[in-house]
């Protein structure tokens, strides 16, 4: 299991040629929120590009880099598509319960390398909370509504 933050800035190597890409910019989710579909890179370079890998494009997770098995495909939209699912980003949605209750503002994303299944969520309840209690971690996989500006936790 991996954070997606701690990802962040990893370099991206093209597997076959062994050709520095670009560094680790996100990762983005399924419309319902249990799967990592897509990686998005930024490459180096005077006119850097952002390209989108969709997750079975990722040959392996390391500690130190990232290896793809294609060329990806040009970055457009924010968040970017895939040309054939809907994407979401998660880090820096609000999170809510079904009741109406506020959790927090999502920090990271928990999720397996192996199979790009989300495992648990990272929150953030407010600086003060975070420094004397800790951020809270939703280990559980979670039926989400993905709204515009707020992640709904269905019952």
């Amino acid at each position: 299991m991996r954070f997606s933050r701690e990802l962040s800035g990893l370099p991206v190597i093209h597997y076959s040629s062994g050709r520095e890409i670009g560094k680790v910019r996100e990762w983005l989710l399924d419309e319902y929120g249990a799967t990592v579909v897509a990686l998005v890179v930024e490459g180096s370079g005077w006119l850097p590009q952002r390209r989108i890998y969709p997750y079975e494009d990722i040959v392996s997770i390391g500690n130190d880099m990232v290896l793809v098995n294609s060329e990806g495909m040009l970055a457009v939209g924010d968040p970017p598509q895939l040309e054939t699912q809907a994407t979401f980003r998660a880090i820096g949605k609000r999170m809510v319960s079904g009741t109406g209750n506020e959790l927090g503002i999502v920090e990271d994303v928990l999720f397996d390398e192996q199979s790009g299944q989300v495992t648990g969520w990272r929150l953030s309840t407010g600086l003060i909370d975070d420094l004397l209690q800790g951020r809270p971690l939703l280990e559980e996989s979670l039926q989400l509504h993905i709204g515009e500006d707020v992640l709904i936790i269905r019952d």
